[in-house]
This record gives C-alpha cells, sequence and structure tokens, in this order.
C-alpha cells in the first residue's frame, strides 16, 4: 500500500492559512456583533487581513471600549452616586435663553451636570499668564488643591508648577494629582514623583497600563481632562498640560505649542470638584477626597456667565460631546468657527458641517499646519475636499501647533474643553468641554479667534486641487486608517 507523505512546510503553510481565515473570520463576526460604524469595522476587517496575525492581536487590544471588570465597577457605583448627588438640582435650562434651551436640556441629560447661573470665567490665552496665573493660586491655596492632567512634563515652567505645589504641601495644604498612565509616563518615572509623595503630595496615575492589564481592558482609552480646584473656590479647565510650551516636543520642530485656559469661580467650581472626585475614585478606592464645602460660592459678577460642565468617556455617557457639537452646528443660523489640532471627524459631523455652509452658515475651521502627528494630519486633509466645496472656509495656522479646542456658534453658543474633533476624544477617552451661553464670553472666545485667524493662511478650493498626486495618495492611505485614529 502507497503511504502519501506530506510536506511539513506545506502543511505549517496550510494550518498558519487556516488560523488567518479563522481570525478574519472571528473579526467580521465580532464588527457585526458589536455594532461598530462601518468605517471602523471595514478599518479593522482589512488591517486583519493584510497584517495576518498582528491585526488580530491589534483588534483584541485596541478594537472595543473594553475597560476591564474593576475600572467597569468603579465608573458603575460613581454613576449612581452622580446621579444621587444632582438629582434635586434644577437642570437649570429654565434660565438659559429660549433659542438655547434644548441644547441646554440635552447636555444636562447626558453630561448629568446642571447649568449654573452663578458662575464667573475668565479666559486666558497666553501661556505664560496661564502658568503665572495657576502658580500664583497655588502659592496662596490655604486648604486644598487637586491638579487632573493628561500630561504633566518635565522642564521649564512645568517644574515651577511641580515646585509650588510642593511648597503648598509642606505647609499643610492637602494636595491630590490625578495623572493619566501614558500621557505623563515620563513624570512618573521621574524623582519628581519621588518628591511629591515624600512632600505629603497624594499621586495617582490613571487608566494604568502594565502587560497584564492590557490583556483585560483596551491600553488606548486614556484621561484627557485638564481640571485645577483650589480650595473649593477657584477652578480651571481648558486644552493645556502642565507642560513649558519653550520645552514641551522641542525636538520634533513643529513649533511652539498654543493653548487656552479658563479660570473659573462660582457654582461651575462645584461640578469641577465633583468631576474630579468621579475620576479619583474610579481610578482609587482609597485617599477619599474631601467633600466640597461652599453653598454659594463666590463668583466675579463683572464675568459671570451661564456655564455647564459636560464630560464624556467610556461607560459613562453615550458619545457626549459629539452629540452636543451636532446639536450646536445643526442650530447655527449665522456662523460656525471651529478651532481644533486634530481634525479627523465621523461622518455625521463632515456632513453636518457641510450642509450649514450650504445653507449660508459662516462655517470657519481654523488647525495647525504642522502637529505631532503626520497619520492624523494627513488623514484630515481628504475631508477638505467636500468642505471646502460646500463653502467651508479652512485656514492652516502658521506660528506653532495650535492645540486650543473650541466650537463657536452665532457668537452666542461656546464649546471649550479638552474635546478634539477626532475619533479618539468622541469616542475613546475620557473629555470635558464647558458648554457656555453667555454672549460675553463668546466675544472674547470670537476675538481669540481672529487671533489665531490672523496667523493663518487661507485654503483655496483651486490651488488645493492642484496638489501634488503623492499627497493624495498619502491622504488615501491616512483616510483609510481613520476611524482608528
Amino acid at each position: 500500500m502507497d503511504l502519501t507523505i506530506f510536506d511539513p512546510i506545506e502543511l505549517a503553510s496550510l494550518a498558519a492559512a487556516t488560523l488567518q481565515l479563522a481570525l478574519v473570520i472571528g473579526v467580521i463576526l465580532r464588527v457585526m456583533l458589536t455594532r461598530h460604524p462601518p468605517g471602523s469595522s471595514f478599518a479593522w476587517i482589512l488591517i486583519t487581513v493584510l497584517v495576518p496575525y498582528i491585526g488580530f492581536v491589534l483588534y483584541l487590544l485596541l478594537g472595543e471600549k473594553t475597560l476591564g471588570r474593576w475600572h467597569s465597577r468603579n465608573i458603575r457605583r460613581e454613576m449612581r452616586r452622580r446621579r444621587q448627588q444632582f438629582r434635586h438640582i434644577p437642570l437649570g435650562d429654565n434660565f438659559a435663553p429660549s433659542q438655547h434651551r434644548g441644547i441646554c436640556r440635552l447636555a444636562s441629560r447626558l453630561g448629568k451636570y446642571p447649568l449654573t447661573q452663578d458662575s464667573s470665567l475668565h479666559l486666558m490665552t497666553d501661556p505664560s499668564e496661564i502658568m503665572t496665573r495657576i502658580i500664583a493660586d497655588i502659592d496662596a491655596a490655604k486648604e486644598l488643591i487637586l491638579m487632573e492632567f493628561y500630561i504633566w512634563d518635565l522642564g521649564g515652567r512645568a517644574d515651577e508648577v511641580s515646585t509650588a505645589l510642593i511648597r503648598a504641601a509642606e505647609r499643610g495644604v492637602q494636595c491630590y494629582v490625578l495623572v493619566d498612565d501614558i500621557g505623563s509616563a515620563q513624570f512618573l518615572k521621574s524623582e519628581w514623583s519621588t518628591r511629591f509623595k515624600d512632600a505629603g503630595i497624594i499621586l495617582q496615575c490613571a487608566l494604568e497600563v502594565s502587560f497584564f492589564s492590557a490583556l483585560f481592558a483596551r491600553a488606548d482609552i486614556r484621561l484627557h481632562r485638564k481640571i485645577i480646584v483650589i480650595d473649593h473656590e477657584i477652578g480651571y479647565s481648558g486644552s493645556m498640560n502642565v507642560a513649558d510650551p519653550l520645552f514641551f516636543k522641542r525636538d520634533e520642530n513643529i513649533g511652539q505649542w498654543v493653548d487656552a485656559m479658563v479660570r473659573a469661580k462660582g457654582d461651575i467650581v462645584k461640578s469641577l470638584h465633583h468631576l474630579f472626585t468621579f475620576d479619583w475614585n474610579v481610578n482609587n478606592d482609597q485617599n477619599p477626597i474631601p467633600a466640597y464645602k461652599f453653598t454659594k460660592p463666590p463668583f466675579d459678577s463683572a464675568d459671570r456667565a451661564n456655564v455647564m460642565l459636560v464630560p464624556s468617556g467610556p461607560g459613562t455617557s453615550i458619545d457626549a460631546n459629539m452629540r452636543i457639537m451636532l446639536e450646536a452646528i445643526y442650530q447655527a443660523k449665522k456662523s460656525i468657527h471651529i478651532v481644533t489640532p486634530y481634525f479627523v471627524p465621523s461622518e455625521a459631523l463632515v456632513l453636518a458641517l457641510q450642509n450649514a455652509a450650504v445653507r449660508g452658515v459662516d462655517v470657519q475651521l481654523i488647525i495647525p499646519e504642522k502637529s505631532d502627528s503626520k497619520l492624523v494630519t494627513y488623514a484630515s486633509h481628504r475631508y477638505f475636499d467636500d468642505l471646502l466645496q460646500a463653502g467651508v472656509r479652512i485656514f492652516f495656522f502658521q506660528n506653532g501647533v495650535l492645540h486650543t479646542k473650541s466650537l463657536l456658534v452665532d457668537q452666542e453658543v461656546s464649546l471649550f474643553g479638552t474635546v478634539n474633533m477626532d475619533m479618539r476624544s468622541m469616542h475613546i477617552n475620557y473629555e470635558l468641554m464647558l458648554l457656555i451661553l453667555d454672549e460675553s464670553f463668546c466675544s472674547k472666545i470670537d476675538q481669540m479667534h481672529e487671533q489665531y485667524r490672523q496667523q493663518s493662511r487661507p485654503i483655496s478650493l483651486t490651488l488645493w486641487y492642484h496638489r501634488p498626486l503623492l499627497e493624495r495618495m498619502k491622504e488615501g492611505a491616512s483616510y483609510l486608517l481613520s476611524p482608528l485614529l
């Protein structure tokens, strides 16, 4: 009897091909069951096919909003506490302008925070002024300092902030610092971490990443919020990390980072205090944050504004900031001005901007010409053809990396904070925006936008159509990955 002898190499090749086919089918079935957006589903299937085995591993690590059992349990517990704490507080839409009560009600129900009337906001656009003011407030603190940032950098004035915080702790101020484990990895490994702990500062990293945790929780879900609360009465938020623009990523030859922050007082500080406490408790089962102490916190009447906190993130609210942005764009009658460092939006946002421009709304988009991510830059360019054709005006900021995140509608509604107009901010990261219904503050935002426009060059539709073929190919390739950026 003849025996057929199989070549071991052929058998191994057949087994490898069969396994790869099984992995591709598994990813296809999974993305169908988990209701990914069509573009994201296609991108993951394409990666799994083109990058055998590795694509499947990447999907396991990054394909779904997996938080891990411990983290998910803590979020559910804190969400119950948030609803309990704010359930007897009116939404505040009764004192909102009538034409904006709808977006106010939507934001309250999505973010679970009320619109505050007795609040004040002071806009700051100069990085040196921002750092100086933060350090001065830290030096004047008497009881409590809460600081939460995605990036706490080393060098320059960032070290001055760290030194001021140590001085505060040494004179008896309770100091709590929450930083993202990836964004602030360099700081957490530096001597500053030890100096903080030696001074009595309670330092906690958020969303800790390790080889073990990556098996159970998605590693690229990050805490992107920026919050400071001092003595229960002063708050900060905006786009700026604890990073000196003169030092931060200066070796990348992309220019100085440009940011903006608000210094807040009044009722909105209670919301900031609560959100910090929420994030702290989700990431730390110990060291409870002192309760907010004011019934009616003081505010500056000259900077009074109606403002609401709109947080978003996995397990907390369903794409709250994207929904609020869409609602604001839909309601626009005169103008929509957007400043964002990263522009890789959903198709819903692109279509909403096109429709607004077609119906006669002045739609302007200001983005940096250079950023720290070439892939994101090329992907964003892929959207320009349709936007320019619809009448959207696009400006390339020339003087560095414009990192401010701001949306202004009809000079009456402003969204300001940490949210980039990309998939990561809208669907993955923990973010924070301030919804502001105040013409005086919106006027200041408009002046800030005008300053950015003066440092920008407009994009011509005709010249844009004639850009090199190689650039178009880079944009097309990056666009295929845009649902994953």
